[in-house]
């Protein structure tokens, strides 16, 4: 059966949102196809309203992010009680102020378009409305009461009067305690895949301070298609097919469930679409860039294959190839933290990443403008008591912890302590003749 755009509640609320759109006086066009009312800036930037004809909840996104409004009496709430209506003038209020383009007057071709039949409607039955809307918050009142008592108790770990104040409340509960690490969820009506073998390979690094859950969805739909949790900390993978995907994320500690996430947090979109190709894994590093919860940023690069360890020769040198990209790579550790070095004696200063640092316990670092081959960096000089490379250990090596480092590198001041030769493609690395400087593990 299809639905027409003037049924109830659908259509009364399309109504009120075309009514609103043309208060603001401004050139914004309407687009409604079947459930999904679509407003379209001058500069592009566009407001998706998709109502769930089952459940009447409706799903509001737009650059900053998106929202799910569940229905209830008449109305539409978000989980933070945040009402529809409310919501979407102020993003349309957002968006007009954001370019002057967007503040022009309506185009000759949109003023013209003929008023809907839902707008008709609407006009028809406002005074029954505005009587219905005294009545429903008493009848809500009783009917969430015969509700309550209605109410089977179920077991397991939430008790049974945990509040549900989440996205949609009929479908997606709050839930108690915070899932696994790698939790995926599959959205009803999806037909989204993230686990066969065969597809690209999405890793996810969380080096936030707190758990992130990243919301997948087909580029430019309307509605989420799965969701994965990553903890704090900590790493996951998932495959996706190949195409492109819409993503949003939600940080927070009160857990709510995998659609919405965290009831202290709002969902926010990603400006750049996420793209999967066919024998191409993608890494994902969430990264903290400021004090507040939601302040962090997103690196998304191919993934590479980890390089092959070093080859131990029979007169005590370690031999290793040059990679793909150019370079050499030696493994190590840093305080027992394993790592992955870059060979670089261009670069003054050994050189790690923050999230090395701090997960190796790396303290008393003195700010400085750090030397690298690239030029200056922000960052900090500290002490490293014990750090390994291949087979050799070093102890009490300077290194320069910079922010976002893509890459640890093995700098000069490392390196002096081997007998470095190049040949070719291989690299020999070595000690010295004295053996004072550095010994074999």
């Amino acid at each position: 059966m299809t639905e027409s755009p003037g049924n109830e509640p659908g259509g009364v609320l399309f109504a009120r949102i075309r009514q609103m759109v043309d208060e603001h006086g401004v050139d914004i066009r309407q687009i409604q196809n079947g459930n999904a009312l679509r407003l379209e800036f001058a500069d592009g930037q566009r407001i998706l309203v998709n109502i769930d004809p089952r459940t009447h909840n409706v799903w509001l996104a737009a650059r900053s992010g998106g929202t799910e409004f569940a229905h209830r009496d008449g109305t539409w709430h978000a989980h933070d009680q945040g009402e529809l209506m409310v919501r979407l003038r102020e993003l349309i209020e957002q968006t007009i102020a954001s370019n002057p383009l967007n503040a022009r007057a309506p185009s000759p071709r949109q003023a013209a378009l003929p008023p809907s039949p839902a707008a008709s409607r609407a006009t028809r039955n406002d005074r029954l409305l505005r009587i219905m809307l005294i009545l429903l918050p008493a009848a809500a009142i009783v009917f969430w009461i015969v509700l309550r008592l209605m109410q089977p108790h179920e077991s397991g770990t939430a008790p049974a009067q945990m509040p549900t104040l989440s996205l949609n409340k009929l479908h997606y509960p709050c839930q108690g305690a915070l899932p696994t690490n790698g939790s995926i969820a599959l959205f009803p009506g999806s037909n989204l895949r993230t686990d066969d073998p065969d597809d690209p390979e999405v890793i996810l690094q969380n080096e936030h301070t707190h758990p992130v859950l990243l919301i997948f969805s087909v580029l430019h739909g309307t509605t989420p298609s799965a969701s994965i949790l990553v903890h704090a900390g900590q790493s996951s993978t998932l495959h996706l097919p190949p195409g492109k995907y819409d993503m949003m994320f939600s940080v927070g500690n009160t857990w709510c469930n995998p659609r919405s996430g965290f009831s202290e947090g709002h969902l926010l979109k990603f400006g750049k679409p996420l793209t999967v190709q066919i024998g191409k894994p993608v890494q994902l590093a969430m990264r903290t860039s400021g004090t507040g919860m939601e302040d962090f940023q997103l690196f998304a690069k191919a993934a590479t294959e980890m390089p092959p360890p070093p080859i131990l020769n029979s007169d005590g040198n370690m031999e290793i190839k040059r990679q793909t990209d150019g370079h050499f790579y030696l493994p190590g550790t840093v305080e027992s933290v394993p790592a992955m070095f870059k060979v670089d004696p261009d670069t003054p200063v050994t050189s790690i990443s923050s999230d090395l640092a701090l997960h190796a316990d790396i303290r008393n670092c003195k700010e400085v403008q750090s030397l690298t081959a690239n030029g200056a960096a922000a960052g900090c000089i500290a002490l490293v008591p014990h750090m390994t490379l291949g087979d050799f250990k070093l102890e009490n090596i300077t290194v320069a912890v910079i922010p976002n480092l893509e890459a640890n590198l093995l700098g000069a001041n490392a390196l002096r302590n081997f007998q470095v030769k190049q040949n070719g493609s291989s690299m020999l690395i070595g000690r010295h003749q004295s053996g004072t400087k550095h010994d074999r593990k």
